[in-house]
């Protein structure tokens, strides 16, 4: 089989979990949905098929399995995410993964396991391992209709210096998270409706800090269920309409401040998604959200609810694409309270030259924490080069820089960190 088939059908076995699917693999939190699926070209920046660069994999009894494994190592000048107690180490990665991937004329299967190894050369209490397998099942093989089963499991390690995690010192935050949904789309000539039923499970281990005894991080353990709903209109080949309406419950362990910290999330948006020549795709989304504590004396979190898509390929070389979502989750501070946290981010991607492209990334987060008279802002700026040598060898080249800031008194610090990786990637 060639290589740029198997490149084809990997994309779109992929494509429905990646887009629909998405509410309930990014981060435990009630993220927005995006809104209909933006089928991007083939032929672009990050998507096109370089056939003396790309992976062949191996056909077994009708499945296309690609194994690969990543060695990297990172520098970082403040592992700790702290002004107070800025540490400076090199950490070591090796990461193998797996996919696998059939495309049926009436079903498709996509699967992918991994496992990160992180080792640091002078913190070894840094050292984490982390894990991750996912697998989607689709009936229904194009656009029209189609239902989709997803369920996934994860072991990783919280990104410190982030509204989820910050500890002073100490161990990694693990997080284990088990998730799976359910996903049906019809089309019906220019209407096209989507339903989403999804559960998920995250539980945190305990953590020790300087040798101490280890704390118990019970309290940030949460059970979600969720249904979604999508409507959309295609008005014309340009334009379309799009409604989505959202309902979760969490269900979280009693705190030491509180018994009862379980909410309900709900959130209704409109929006339009307009494309131009396969050039440029736009979406975006307005409504309102609210996220209901059951506890009367927390009340509940209001506002405008925003999401928003933005492609823009100003040639095949360059690719521009940007993002804007927003999720609820609660505080790690107060234990009571709850933060929504307003992300947007833009990356781009230029080929050069067939085995080199350019990368960057920005990324700002906007925390606001309910009910307290602090907040804080966080950006992330990151960019380098990815070098194809041949069908199994690539490598990239990561420098960045990420800061936050902090307004009012608040239980965490602002800081800024600058880090560079290197890695090596191996597939077959």
């Amino acid at each position: 089989m060639s290589a740029q088939l198997v490149c084809h059908m990997l994309r779109a076995t992929t494509r429905i979990a990646a887009l629909y699917l998405s509410a309930a693999w990014c981060q435990f939190a009630a993220a927005q949905t995006i809104g209909p699926a933006i089928q991007e070209p083939d032929d672009v920046a990050g998507r096109r098929v370089i056939p003396e660069y790309a992976p062949i994999g191996y056909d077994l009894h009708g499945f296309d399995v690609l194994p690969s494994v990543t060695f990297g190592a990172k520098s970082d000048n403040n592992i700790f995410t702290r002004s107070s107690l800025e540490r400076s180490d090199i950490s070591f990665v090796a990461e193998p993964r797996l996919r696998i991937k059939r495309k049926g004329r009436q079903s498709n299967i996509a699967a992918e396991a991994s496992a990160r190894a992180t080792n640091y050369a002078r913190f070894n209490d840094q050292d984490s391992t982390e894990y991750r397998f996912e697998g989607t099942y689709t009936l229904g093989t194009g656009d029209a209709n189609f239902v989709s089963t997803n369920l996934g499991y994860r072991r990783e390690a919280v990104l410190r210096g982030t509204a989820e995690y910050d500890l002073p010192a100490g161990e990694p935050l693990i997080r284990r998270v088990l998730h799976g949904s359910v996903t049906g789309h019809i089309r019906l000539n220019r209407l096209s409706l989507d339903a989403q039923i999804l559960a998920a499970r995250q539980s945190y281990e305990d953590v020790r800090i300087a040798g101490q005894a280890r704390l118990s991080q019970d309290f940030r353990n949460v059970k979600r269920h969720g249904l979604h709903a999508l409507a959309s209109y295609e008005m014309s080949g340009r334009t379309s309409f799009f409604t989505n309406l959202e309902y979760d419950q969490f269900n979280y362990n009693s705190s030491p401040l509180i018994e009862d910290r379980d909410a309900n999330s709900w959130s209704a948006t409109a929006g339009v998604k307009y494309e131009l020549n396969r050039i440029f795709y736009a979406q975006l989304g307005i409504g309102y959200r609210q996220y209901d504590f059951r506890e009367p004396t927390l009340g509940a979190i209001k506002g405008i609810a925003v999401s928003g898509h933005l492609r823009y390929f100003p040639s095949r070389l360059l690719a521009i694409r940007a993002l804007v979502e927003q999720s609820n989750t609660t505080s790690p501070y107060d234990f009571v309270g709850a933060v929504t946290l307003t992300t947007a981010r833009i990356e781009t991607e230029y080929e050069m030259r067939r085995s080199l492209s350019w990368l960057g990334a920005v990324k700002f987060t906007l925390e606001d924490y309910a009910k307290q008279p602090y907040s804080a802002r966080r950006i992330e700026a990151t960019g380098g080069p990815r070098l194809r040598f041949n069908r199994w060898l690539s490598a990239d080249a990561t420098l960045g820089f990420a800061r936050r800031f902090v307004n009012g008194v608040a239980p965490f610090e602002p800081y800024s960190q600058f880090y560079g990786m290197i890695s090596v990637t191996v597939s077959r």
